[in-house]
Formats: structure tokens, sequence, C-alpha cells
């Protein structure tokens, strides 16, 4: 979804009217009808509500707002959203916690680390089985541009597909490769763009089936999917990355940061994500 705010011209759509009809609802749009354009008294509204929740007041419909609303009972009629969370840590302890949370999937990790960090066949079974869906990303570092090229996106895609076949990840699912930094128009197009080439070859080769996303920047996620060298794209918290913004309303996941703590006793902390779309390449075992 993109990010509504006021404009010129003004920004119209069925996601305005959903947004309009949200308010409408919390009654701070006192409209007789959702128009679809994101005029000033939407904007007016759009502050209300985020005054009202405690939120940052700008009047636009950023990530934050949109968390908050979809935990509020925003309704999107064009997509379908779920909310989930991605961690470093175990989450097998928090299993009744993330479902009093509302939340629908777990985005873990694969890497070459054997901390809690990895996830392990149990606690994909333990998800799984409270019914939430798991999505994977795999991530040693790669967070500088030294961490990419051919020969390392082949060695990253034969350790993901070791671990995928350790935890019985089905055929058809994803795993997503990261790139946790903002690389250049130029970074992208060469030494990462020839990692995904890599990974993709790998997993091509592989026995069982899996689609490759990529999560990163929305300059990474763009080049890489035109490329057509991943299914799905993950969004990277980090506003600042470059074209976050252009790349928004093609992600198929959103993270949005500052990371939080939920659960009690001991905590969790998590990064919050939206799925726009019901098939994001996550899995049940």
């Amino acid at each position: 979804m993109r990010i509504l705010k006021l404009e010129q011209p003004r920004m119209s759509g069925p996601d305005v009217q959903d947004w309009q009809q949200f308010l409408m609802l919390k009654g701070h749009l006192l409209e007789p009808t959702a128009d679809g354009t994101f005029g000033p008294k939407t904007s007016a509204a759009t502050r209300a509500y985020q005054t009202a929740a405690g939120l940052s007041v700008d009047g636009a419909v950023g990530s934050q707002t949109l968390l908050r609303a979809l935990r509020d009972g925003l309704t999107l009629t064009t997509r379908t959203v779920s909310l989930g969370f991605d961690t470093n840590r175990n989450c097998q302890p928090f299993l009744n916690c993330l479902n009093a949370e509302g939340m629908a999937f777990a985005a873990r990790y694969y890497c070459k680390s054997t901390s809690q960090k990895r996830l392990s066949k149990n606690e994909a079974k333990a998800l799984s089985q409270a019914g939430l869906k798991i999505a994977v990303v795999y991530q040693d570092a790669q967070d500088g541009i030294e961490h990419f090229n051919g020969v390392k996106g082949k060695a990253s895609a034969k350790k993901a597909l070791e671990q995928a076949a350790d935890i019985g990840q089905p055929a058809g699912s994803a795993i997503y490769f990261a790139c946790d930094f903002d690389p250049s128009a130029d970074e992208t197009r060469g030494p990462v763009t020839e990692f995904f080439h890599a990974v993709n070859a790998e997993l091509a080769a592989a026995t069982v089936s899996y689609k490759v996303g990529v999560y990163g920047s929305g300059l990474v996620c763009r080049v890489i999917r035109d490329a057509s060298l991943a299914s799905f794209a993950w969004l990277a918290g980090a506003t600042g990355f470059r074209e976050t913004s252009a790349f928004r309303p093609r992600a198929h996941l959103l993270q949005i940061l500052p990371s939080r703590s939920i659960c009690s006793s001991p905590k969790l902390e998590i990064d919050d994500d939206i799925a726009f779309t019901a098939d994001f390449g996550g899995f049940s075992i």
C-alpha cells in the first residue's frame, strides 16, 4: 500500500476510500460518504486519528499509522493483509503471547550461526502448530557490499538449501536473501545482482524447488524483481534507504521500525511486518 497524504494532484482510489471508511468508523471524518479522494478534510481526520492513537502527527498514512490502524480494525478491500514480525530469537517460549498479539506469521533466519538466531526444526514445528506461518530469510551479515558477489551468493544459497532440508521446508515456498544496507545503483546492478544470479542458479539446480525472495531497500527490491531474480520482495524498514516510498506499493512484505519488545518474563524483541498478499512465500510444516 502506498503512503497516503495530502498532495497535488490529489491522491485517489480504493485505498483512500478504505482509509476514509476507517476514519468515519472511528469518528474522525464526519462526511456522509467516502469519496476516495485524499483532500484537506481527510488529512485533518488523519491527524485527529494519529493524535488519539498517540502516534506522530503528520497527516500521512505512513508505516506506523498503517500498522496501528490495521490493529484498530482497518480493512483493505483490494488486498489480503496480515500482521507478523521478524526476530533473531527462538520463538518457542512466546507462542501464547504471539497468538494474543494477533500475529499471523513469523519471519525467522537461516544462517551459519548455530545460535538461537537460526530457525530449528523444533521451532518451525511449534510455530506451525500454533497457527503461525513462517517466512525465512538467509542472512549472516550481508550489511555491506563486501558480502556480495557471485561466489558469496552461491555459498549463501547452498547453506540456505541445507537448512531448508533440515527443517523440512516445503517445496514451492520461498527463501528470502537479505541485503541489509543501502547500496548505490551501481552496487545494486553490479555485485548485488551477481549475488542474486548465483542464488537463482543454485536454487534452480536443487532437488526441491524453492522460490527466491529479496529483502532490502526499495532500489534493491525493484532491480532484483525487475530482473526476474526474485518472486517476492520484503521492503526493509529503514525509511531513509533508496526508493523506499516508491517501491512500497509493490512490496509483498513491509518491515516497520523501530523495533519493540512484546511479551514479558522474558521479553521478545521484534520488528513488526505487514504482509500485503496471502502468498508471500510463507509455509507451515
